[in-house]
Parts: C-alpha cells; sequence; structure tokens
C-alpha cells in the first residue's frame, strides 16, 4: 500500500522541533528508523506502527487517530494501522481493505477503530475485530477463517460465518442487516447478554443495551443508508478525482416472514419482548438520505 500521502505517523517531538516522522516509517525497519528521524533532527518513537491494510477509495474529508495520539488526513493508497481510528465528515467516505481481504466500507459522519488484526492465512485462525464507534458500515469478511472476525458497536457485539453485513450505530441502538451468509448479533453488556441468529438475506436486528429485537421493517432505510456510500465511493476515480453525484438511495423490501432464530450467548432464554422500535431519522435512529453531492479529493503523485 502506498502512504506517501499521511503526514505525521509518530508524536515524535523534542523540545526544539514540533517536526514528527512522516507516516511512512511505519514499515520501517528500527534500525532504518532511528537514523532517518535523527537527519531530521527528531527523537526516535518507542515503536513503529503495524500496518494492516489500506485506503482503497476516499471521499472528502477522512482522518486517522493513531494509537500514538497523532491524528493525520487519510487519502487514497494510504496504510492504515492496528489501533488506529478512522473518522469521515459529513458527506465523506471511504473503503478500508484489510491484509486479509476484508472490505469496509465507511459512511459519513462515522467512526471505525481497527481494534485487533492477527492474521496467520487463509482459512487460519486469527483475530479481527473492528469497533463502530458510529454511523455507518458495510462489512464483507476476508479469507481468515471466520471464527476470526467480530465486530462491535456501543450496544451490539456481531460474530460472523462468511458474511457481508451492513450497520447502522449510535450510542443507544444498532441496525444490523444480513446481505449474505451468516451472523450472531448479541447485547454487549454480559449482564444483559441476549442474541439472535442472522440466517437470511435481509433480516435486520435492532440492538440495544438490554434487548436483540427483530426490526424486518429498518430493512429500506439501513439499505437505502448503505447504498448511498455505495454511490459516493464509486464516484471516486482510480486517480482520486471524483465529480458531483446525486445520490437517490434503492430501497431493499424486508424479507417475507423470516425465519427467526433465537440464540443465547450465556445459555438461558432470551428472546425479545415486546414491540420492535420503530426507525426515526432523528439522532438515534435511521432516516432515508436525501440527495447529497460527493466531492472526490484531487489526485495526488505517488
Amino acid at each position: 500500500m502506498r502512504s506517501n500521502h499521511r503526514a505525521l505517523l509518530q508524536n515524535a517531538r523534542t523540545s526544539h522541533s514540533d517536526l514528527a516522522a512522516p507516516r511512512f516509517f511505519g514499515r520501517a525497519k528500527p534500525a532504518f528508523l532511528i537514523v532517518g528521524l535523527a537527519v531530521l533532527g527528531v527523537a526516535a518513537p518507542a515503536q513503529a506502527e503495524e500496518s494492516i491494510g489500506g485506503a482503497k477509495s476516499v471521499v472528502n474529508l477522512v482522518t486517522g487517530d493513531l494509537a500514538t495520539g497523532d491524528k493525520v488526513n487519510l487519502f487514497q493508497g494510504d496504510e492504515v494501522f492496528r489501533d488506529e481510528g478512522v473518522r469521515t465528515d459529513a458527506d465523506s467516505s471511504a473503503r478500508l481493505v484489510l491484509r486479509d481481504n476484508t472490505n469496509l466500507l465507511v459512511g459519513p459522519s462515522s467512526s471505525v477503530k481497527l481494534d485487533r488484526f492477527v492474521y496467520a492465512g487463509p482459512s487460519q485462525p486469527g483475530a479481527i475485530a473492528v469497533n463502530l464507534v458510529k454511523g455507518a458500515l458495510r462489512f464483507a469478511t476476508g479469507d481468515a477463517d471466520k471464527k476470526a472476525y467480530l465486530i462491535s458497536t456501543p450496544t451490539a457485539a456481531l460474530g460472523v460465518r462468511g458474511t457481508v453485513l451492513k450497520i447502522v450505530s449510535s450510542a443507544s441502538k444498532t441496525y444490523v442487516l444480513l446481505d449474505e451468509g451468516g451472523a450472531i448479533a448479541c447485547t454487549r453488556i454480559a449482564a444483559h447478554r441476549r442474541c439472535l441468529q442472522l440466517t437470511e438475506a435481509n433480516q435486520v436486528v435492532v440492538v440495544t443495551a438490554t434487548q436483540v429485537r427483530w426490526a424486518p421493517e429498518a430493512a429500506g432505510s439501513v439499505s437505502a443508508a448503505i447504498a448511498a456510500i455505495a454511490d459516493s465511493t464509486s464516484a471516486s476515480s482510480s486517480d482520486g478525482v471524483g465529480g458531483q453525484v446525486s445520490v437517490t438511495p434503492s430501497v431493499v423490501a424486508p424479507p417475507a416472514n423470516p425465519s427467526h432464530k433465537h440464540g443465547n450467548c450465556d445459555g438461558g432464554d432470551d428472546e425479545g419482548d415486546g414491540e420492535v422500535a420503530a426507525v426515526s431519522s432523528g439522532p438515534d435512529g435511521i432516516g432515508n438520505q436525501g440527495h447529497h453531492g460527493h466531492h472526490g479529493h484531487h489526485g495526488h503523485g505517488h
């Protein structure tokens, strides 16, 4: 992955300089790193970042919060690192591809943390964890053993079995739509652990701090939110120049009489009771996205 466009990899400052090491030193050997930083006149960082993939496409303003505390801009072709948080501005989006071929499509006003990445090769055991802090995400598993994957949100813990998931999350609730494959959606807090298994395309659940419930009426809104992201990233050309796009999300109807399979992560009978929460356009709900213009970054030399 190219990384020429990232500024400031490490917060390696001295009392005499505010200059920090460039992003590409994340892959440098320790000896080379020390010599390179000496030439720049800055202190060597204690540890280089671990590259785990890169940005396949970037639309508008996307930033990375590195484990070192540095905040950097993310451009198409840049590397991403373990423990990095990726944040998109309004009308911005990014497609990240990890080394195991996990594909993350991150929507506007969203925040994703690349929590863990242990990958030994195709179909091999590992540990690949992604935390959707807020916003919209389309997640497609890579080629590691499917038990290696874990997706978390403020309210949900999601296990996958060869899956494409569409997820929209806020601090108080998470909507999960199964696009293909299979998944299990559980409440994140162990004391309130409840789970539902998603086994059929277009099944949707909503997960709060204490409950997980079927939400078939939310399928159209979740699909529309993700479709808008796909339209915006496809508008960005291979050289990083994107045009303005009028997005008209397609709406996918919820499944008729879905087969509801209930699971319990801690052994109890945890089927949710009561009426499923309705989808809203407020800060804790999902609304159909309107027409938004998306502008790609101008291309940069590599």
